[in-house]
Parts: structure tokens; sequence; C-alpha cells
């Protein structure tokens, strides 16, 4: 896998999906296909371009928002969404917490993130765009869901209609919480009335974004950074009922 390889898929599976939906053209079944076809092709050397290359820093910034969340619950149980290859889960297990379950749709990410160790269970998703992946999880199974550099990306990466099922799987008391590219969530590929219309209904309660700096340290990767490393976004969900 070269540099060029790596900005071609961040390019042409990624950035293509997001253009297509900010003029209304929403395919999310041919996007999920390129896209786990790109995850799949580029497992093996994924940490090392996403580290080294981009200078990824979102698993990091994961963890440390897990500490401000729950720092005394060490024993939560955890389900890390687009687990991937493990390195949020290794973030958040050099942090204390060894409770945590993985849940995503690559299954060569998956068998590197299990030769980590970082997982106590393994789940390999379905990856259906309607939100329905999570039907096998029984209700109240989590105190915390996580996720890293997942929701938002595209039209195939996990979105606002997972919501409700995620809502289902969390304890009341429970949180929901996201880390990703603050140009993700001023896409406008998300219809974000689902989310108001959750807390409406006395779901979850969703808190103020966290804007939070140097979420990508090469600002090269960016699509409107103007070659500025990107902000992360960081976003907590209590889930009420």
């Amino acid at each position: 896998m070269t540099e060029e390889d790596w900005v071609r898929m961040g390019q042409n599976v990624f950035k293509a999906s997001r253009d297509s939906a900010k003029k209304g053209i929403k395919k999310p079944e041919e996007d999920l296909k390129n896209q786990q076809f790109s995850y799949d092709t580029f497992a093996e050397q994924y940490d090392d371009f996403l580290i080294g290359h981009d200078g990824y820093r979102g698993p990091i910034i994961l963890a440390e928002e897990v500490i401000a969340l729950i720092p005394h619950f060490k024993n939560a149980k955890i389900l890390d969404i687009g687990a991937g290859t493990g390195m949020t889960g290794e973030r958040i297990r050099e942090k204390g917490y060894v409770n945590i379950d993985a849940f995503d749709p690559s299954k060569k990410s998956l068998l590197i993130s299990q030769a980590k160790g970082a997982y106590k269970n393994l789940f390999l998703a379905k990856a259906c765009p309607k939100g329905t992946d999570f039907d096998f999880i029984l209700d109240n199974t989590y105190d915390l869901i996580v996720s890293a550099g997942t929701f938002y990306v595209s039209t195939s990466h996990p979105g606002v209609h997972q919501f409700e099922q995620m809502a289902r799987c969390v304890k009341p008391g429970g949180h929901i919480l996201i880390v990703t590219n603050m140009e993700y969530i001023e896409g406008t590929w998300q219809d974000w009335k689902v989310l108001e219309d959750l807390e409406k209904r006395g779901i979850l309660k969703t808190s103020k974004t966290k804007v939070i700096p140097n979420y990508r340290m090469n600002g090269k990767v960016s699509d409107v950074s103007g070659g500025k490393p990107p902000n992360a976004a960081g976003m907590v969900y209590e889930i009420l009922k």
C-alpha cells in the first residue's frame, strides 16, 4: 500500500460519498460495498497509515473523554462501534477499562483486533445502512457505547438512524460517546431531526458538542480545513429510558 493508495481511498470512497450526498444523491448500499472493500483491503496497513500518515488522534481523544465521563466506573460494560483494528479498544483498555466489546463489519479488521486482545467479545456487524445492525443485542446491555472516527463519515457509515437502536442497548442513565471529525457533523448528509425527535420522546438527552483540537495532525487529509489540522467533535448522549 502506498501513500497514493491511502489518499485515493479517502478521496474516491469517503469524500465522493459525502460530495454526492451534498448534491442530494444518496446511494448507501453502493457506498457500503466500496467502503468495506477498502477497509478489508487495507486492514493490515491501516494502523500504520492512519497514525503515521494522518496523525490520527481519535482513539486517544475518545479514551480521555471516557475518563472524563465515567472516571471511577472501570467495570463499565462498553461497546465500541466501528472498532476496526482495535485502536480505540487499546487506548480505552490502557485507562483501566477492560469490559469492552467490539462491533465492526470488516472481518479482516476484527481479526487484527482479536490478535491485540483489546476486546472481550467481537461482533461482526451486518453493516445495514438502515440501522438494524443491533437487533441481536438485548435491551439495557451496555453502560456505554463509544465510537471514534466512524460516525457521520459518509452515507454508508453509522449515523443518526442508528441512535434509536443504540439507545435501546444502553441502560437508562448510561451514555453514547462519539468522537469524529468536526467537518462531518457540519455536513448535510445526516437528518439531524432524527435526534431532535428522540429528545422530544424522552429517549435521550444531547449535550453540547465539545470542540477538541488536533483530531488529525496532518491537515492535508482534511476536506475543508485549509491545510490545518481539523478539530474533533466530542458528543455525549445520555440515555433516559
